[in-house]
């Protein structure tokens, strides 16, 4: 394990293990004694003993707390974190009596990690939206924000993408790709493609499988759509009339299996995609691997 993923595991071990139960033991395990801790107000406290307070103070009020990993970057030192916190108010908080309900709010920390400790951190977590929920003030809203996703348009662009990949027109999957997604798009993908940064990548990647499988057509068989994420698994079939993975024409029939899901942006374009293609059952019926003993279908 290199050093970034030692310091991650150590702020992650810090947030499961000693936040979450209150347990001020592993604290003193991975703090050091003068540690450091740069506030909302900017205001700076040395030393463990506002932070034990600290933890006390939060579970007193908040029994049930959780800290939730969302995702963690590490360069150097340094250990950015990105987590959801979750309670019910059931004890005083700053003065506040009980009120019975419940908070869902995110957050972000910084820390600094010398020698397998945290020396230094930097905290904000969304303190509005606490007293918001918790009935202390009236929501607060400034502008609009963003629109609700248009999931029927989101599903619409969806099932255009994958017609296009179903026409012999040459030109039709290279511009609904244009059209649908943005430049940055993103694919991640599984063992034999797994990243393609950007929307030309993907557009030049199309040459070649249409020259392998010309009459190549994608059937929808599910597809759903949640917030700005669209859910599709569709049924592949195509002729194998050109090289594909090292192998030359054999004129074979192939069925495989693809799912995707793909987020949208708040302007209805496609930005990020997640894949999975049956490529064990592609390499199989094109000869180049054997079926494994208790394989399915």
């Amino acid at each position: 394990m290199n050093v970034r993923e030692q310091n991650k595991a150590i702020v992650r071990r810090a947030i499961e293990a000693g936040w979450n139960p209150a347990n001020l033991a592993v604290i003193d395990e991975l703090y050091a004694a003068g540690f450091i801790f740069h506030q909302e107000s900017g205001e700076a406290v040395r030393g463990l003993d506002f932070f034990k307070t600290w933890i006390a103070t939060i579970h007193g009020a908040f029994p049930d707390i959780r800290y939730q990993i969302e995702a963690m970057y590490a360069e150097g030192d340094k250990v950015a974190t990105r987590y959801t916190v979750r309670g019910t108010h059931q004890g005083d908080f700053r003065g506040l009596p009980a009120t019975g309900r419940s908070f869902d709010l995110s957050g972000h920390l910084i820390h600094r990690v010398v020698d397998g400790k945290k020396t230094e951190g930097w905290g904000i977590w969304d303190t509005l939206g606490l007293m918001i929920q918790l009935g202390v003030i009236p929501p607060v809203r400034l502008g609009s924000g963003a629109p609700p996703p248009d999931t029927a348009a989101n599903i619409a662009a969806t099932r255009r993408l994958f017609e296009a990949l179903s026409s012999r027109d040459p030109e039709v999957l290279p511009t609904a790709i244009d059209e649908l997604m943005i430049p940055e798009f993103v694919t991640h993908g599984d063992a034999l493609f797994p990243l393609v940064y950007g929307r030309d990548a993907l557009r030049q990647a199309i040459p070649r499988f249409k020259a392998a499988f010309p009459d190549a057509t994608a059937t929808i068989q599910r597809i759903f759509a949640e917030g700005h994420k669209v859910m599709v698994h569709v049924q592949v079939s195509g002729t194998h009339d050109g090289e594909w993975m090292g192998v030359p024409t054999t004129g074979r029939r192939m069925n495989w299996t693809a799912s995707s899901i793909i987020r949208f942006n708040s302007a209805g374009k496609m930005a990020e995609r997640w894949v999975i293609e049956d490529e064990i059952g592609v390499l199989q019926q094109l000869g180049r691997i054997p079926r494994f003993q208790g394989q399915g279908g």
